[in-house]
This record gives structure tokens, sequence and C-alpha cells, in this order.
């Protein structure tokens, strides 16, 4: 993302809560908040000042409240002249910013390398430089956890997406959704004690000063958990909004055999009322045989298909919904692999019983991922599914 902020700058924000003051922005948050029933403490919470770590006081909340209902018609404006005259104009703000946003994905950008840009940044301190950025609502923050898609596919997912956009709903609805995943059974204490800690989520209740953020109760578990264990291999389809799984024996990995066996046995029965299937582009997905075998079930390949467009391709999502229930439903000790195929299958029927509206949606929103693909920037972008 955009900005650097120093360890140094952050301190100094920190150090200077009383210099922020409502503005039309936060009025109007206050405003919402309050047709809400929220109180001026609750408000408080919710609202951050410019440097997007501190919030306003309750008093400062509870005086916006009474001008409020004083002037119902006020939006937080001040009286000309009575601030401090603005170090920046307004055109030279959006300088900063527009070159920011351009910037971020060719280099890492720091105050350092603004100030480089623009001579009228160097007289400045970096914190007011940090602050026309925060009231831009801008903050450095990590990427988001999606892989970029290179140029070579942004095009061939252009094309998709305007097809599905032209398709029927009735056609959409008839579309299944094949792949496969590989859940790890825990092999030791602590690897079960790393997938329970997982378990707990992402999030954690924990004091904003960080004072306890290396607690043992606060920390996550080891990044490299999630790929270590005894692999079950598990391959399935979505279709008509019901998820059905096949197990890979211990020992052995899907390969083209294995897949046409799986069309044979399993396809036909799996499908439903479907007539098309998504797959990825795995090479014995599309081999000369496995086709071969696809052509005598009801099934024909959606085409064109893109490369590199999992977030098109609705299983995906049905495997993030059952990990989480894995999860939520993880045994407190060591189990067995044919206790975890057991779990592993009451989770499917739970899915197919209790999430079926949402199973349903993932299988026929194509449209709306078509959408958003289009939308980003530049189009062709990975979507958010």
């Amino acid at each position: 993302m955009p900005l650097r902020v120093s360890k140094f700058a952050l301190s100094k924000l920190a150090k200077k809560p009383t210099t922020y003051q409502l503005g039309p922005f936060e009025v109007g948050q206050v405003k919402a908040h309050l047709s809400h029933g929220l109180s001026a403490a609750e408000i408080s919470r919710r609202i951050f000042k410019p440097d997007g770590q501190t919030h306003y006081g309750e008093t400062a909340i509870s005086n916006c409240i009474d001008k409020l209902r004083q002037q119902p018609k006020w939006r937080g404006d001040r009286q000309k002249g009575s601030g401090r005259p603005r170090k920046t104009t307004p055109k030279q703000d959006a300088q900063i910013i527009t070159y920011l946003l351009k910037q971020r994905g060719k280099e890492n950008m720091v105050v350092r390398k603004l100030k480089r840009a623009f001579a009228f940044l160097r007289k400045l301190s970096n914190t007011l430089v940090e602050d026309r950025c925060f009231e831009a609502h801008l903050k450095y923050m990590r990427r988001p956890n999606k892989s970029i898609v290179t140029k070579a596919y942004l095009a061939d997912r252009v094309t998709y997406s305007h097809g599905v956009k032209r398709k029927r709903e009735e056609t959409l609805e008839k579309w299944a959704y094949v792949d496969g995943t590989t859940f790890y059974l825990d092999r030791t204490e602590d690897e079960l004690e790393h997938t329970k800690r997982r378990a707990l989520g992402t999030m954690v209740w924990r004091r904003s000063d960080n004072k306890d953020a290396k607690y043992q109760d606060c920390l996550g578990p080891s990044s490299y958990n999630k790929g270590q264990g005894k692999p079950v291999r598990v391959w399935g389809m979505l279709a008509c909004g019901g998820l059905h799984i096949h197990v890979v024996e211990e020992g052995e990995v899907m390969n083209q055999t294995l897949y046409i066996e799986l069309i044979e046995d399993h396809f036909t029965d799996w499908c439903g009322n479907c007539e098309y299937l998504v797959c990825d582009y795995e090479r014995f997905l599309r081999s000369h045989d496995s086709l071969h075998a696809l052509s005598k079930t009801p099934l024909k390949l959606v085409d064109p298909y893109p490369k590199v467009s999992q977030d098109f391709n609705a299983i995906e999502n049905a495997w993030a919904i059952l990990k989480e229930r894995l999860l939520e439903t993880a045994p407190v000790h060591l189990e067995s692999r044919e206790e975890f195929i057991s779990r592993l299958n009451a989770a499917v029927k739970w899915m197919n019983k209790y999430r079926a509206k949402r199973l349903w949606e993932l299988s026929t929103n194509q449209k709306e991922r078509a959408e958003e693909c289009l939308a980003q920037k530049p189009p062709g972008g990975r979507t958010s599914h």
C-alpha cells in the first residue's frame, strides 16, 4: 500500500491527540451513529482521528451531538479563517495522492520519495506529509492476501467475463465445478497445538498499545502449519448447490488414470441437472483420454474458460467453508485417518444441509464474479471470491 510510516512518526502522531478536530466526514459519522441510538461513549470508540490510530474523546463527541441537536443542518464546516493557514493547497494535496496511487504498484513509496518528487514538500515535516495521506483515508497496510493476475492472462479473463454477462441465468445454473484440495492430519502433539490455535481465528482482543502483543495467548499458529502433517487428498464437485467429495486412497496422488475413474464412477451421479463443467488447467484434467471419458457423461467443458482463474471456480469457496467447519469440529486429541474421513463426510453433510443457500449462491453467481473482474484496475484483475 501507499506509505511507510516510521515508528518515530507514529509516536509523534500519538503525542498530539488534541490537534485534530471533528470535520464534515467525522460529523457525518456521528450523525449516522446517533440515528442508530448509540451513546457518545459508544460513538467515540468507532471514530478514528486522521492519524488512523487514536479515537476522538467522549467529550468531543458529546459536544458534537449537542451542536447537531441545536443546529440540525450543521455539517461540521468551520468558519473561514478560524484555523491555522494550511501549508499545502488543495491542488498540491491532489497531486500528492494521485502520484502516490500511481506509483504504489511500481515502487515502495516512503515520505522521502514523495519529497524527492515534489519540491514544495521538502520544507515540511514528515508528519505533515503523512497527515495529508491520512486525510485522504489512505493508510499503510498489509497487501491483501490475493495474488496478482499477470498481463498475459488479463485479456482472456476480460473476454470470459463479457461472455458470462451475456449468458442466461438458466444456463449458468447448469454449471458444475470440479477441483481438489488437501487436508493435513496432525502427526504430533506439537502440530495439534498449532491446529487448535488456528481454530481460534485470526482476530483476538488485546491491548491497543501492543504491550501484550507477544503474550502466548495472543500469538497465532506457525505459518507453516497449514502444510504440515499427513496429507489426505480430496476431489469433489459443486453442482446444483450441493458438494460431493471423493477421498483419494492413502499414498496416491490424483493423475489421469484416477481422474478418469472418478469421471466414470461419480460424475453422472454428482452433476444432477448440470450440463457444463468448470475445471482448472492441470494437464490430466484436459488430456485427450480425460475429455473422452467426460464426453460419456452429461457434462461438457465450459469454453472458453481462462487460465489462472481460481476465483471463478466456485468450488474453491466451498472448500473454504468446509475447512472452517473442520476447524470448528476439530478434536482435542490426535485422530486417525479413518476418524478424520468420518468427520470430513459429516462436515460435507452438514454443509449441504445448513449451508445450502450459500452453496447455491456460489453455484450461480458467475455474473457477479464477472462484473467484479471487469471493474478491477486494470480490467481482468483478481476478484474477492
